[in-house]
């Protein structure tokens, strides 16, 4: 079954939200039955959100090169952190396609963004809570259209592989290279939503807005903020690219 997300955000969580208040610069509505349901450093954080969601601005390389070394510099890696700037989504996928799937296989799974701790639920409300919260940031930083961008150069490889007469084998071969690619891949839009969301958890369990757990949140945002789309992880190597108008 297919549900609105939309629809189903107005219905179960009364946040109202249109298209024509996101591009006036209106204030997002968090019209919730309870005005405190969310921490105070949540709204502050879905009102950037909607900032960053409706700007329309391009990325800036420098911007997110600072943020992910502050980031990293918080896990300990920031010395053996190497940074590869590509144009797009599809010149990474060339370029990792490159590699080869043996080469690909061997590269273990995604770690960099992951240090940062995860909340521990500890109760039904405050699931329901983060959960409202992930919804509406989703919805804002349109994670959606962001995940389809990084989509579009695997389904172009299997649809041309599919066209070209190649082999059962071959074509196999190509979709399991776009397949491992999209492992080795982390969305900015997605990471900072789900961000937003452990926020809005961990505070409501008791954490310090100071904590390293928030602050490690925080960083993964602000690196959104700076312009960063999506990485992909290979080694101790990052190959990144911003967003783009």
């Amino acid at each position: 079954m297919v549900i609105d997300r939309r629809t189903f955000l107005i219905g179960s969580t009364g946040i109202l939200i249109s298209d024509d208040k996101k591009s006036s610069g209106a204030p997002v509505r968090l019209g919730s039955p309870n005005p405190d349901r969310w921490h105070p450093l949540t709204r502050s954080l879905l009102e950037r959100a909607r900032r960053v969601g409706s700007s329309g601005e391009c990325g800036s390389k420098r911007d997110a090169e600072r943020a992910i070394r502050r980031f990293a510099g918080g896990t300990g890696n920031e010395k053996r952190l190497a940074l590869e700037w590509v144009e797009s989504a599809e010149c990474a996928h060339d370029h990792l396609s490159g590699l080869g799937l043996d080469a690909l296989l061997d590269i273990g799974p995604t770690s960099f963004w992951g240090r940062a701790r995860p909340p521990v639920y500890s109760d039904e409300k405050a699931f329901d809570r983060a959960f409202e919260v992930r919804m509406m940031a989703n919805e804002l930083l349109s994670v959606e259209r962001q995940d389809r961008m990084l989509m579009a150069p695997k389904l172009l490889a299997k649809a041309t592989a599919m066209t070209a007469n190649l082999s059962n084998e071959a074509v196999f071969e190509i979709r399991a290279v776009s397949a491992q690619i999209g492992w080795l891949e982390t969305s900015l839009a997605y990471a900072a939503a789900h961000a937003i969301s452990n926020v809005e958890a961990l505070l409501s369990m008791g954490e310090s807005e100071r904590s390293v757990a928030i602050d490690h949140q925080l960083k993964i945002i602000e690196i959104y903020e700076g312009g960063l789309m999506a990485t992909w992880e290979v080694a101790d190597t990052l190959i990144c690219v911003t967003r783009s108008a």
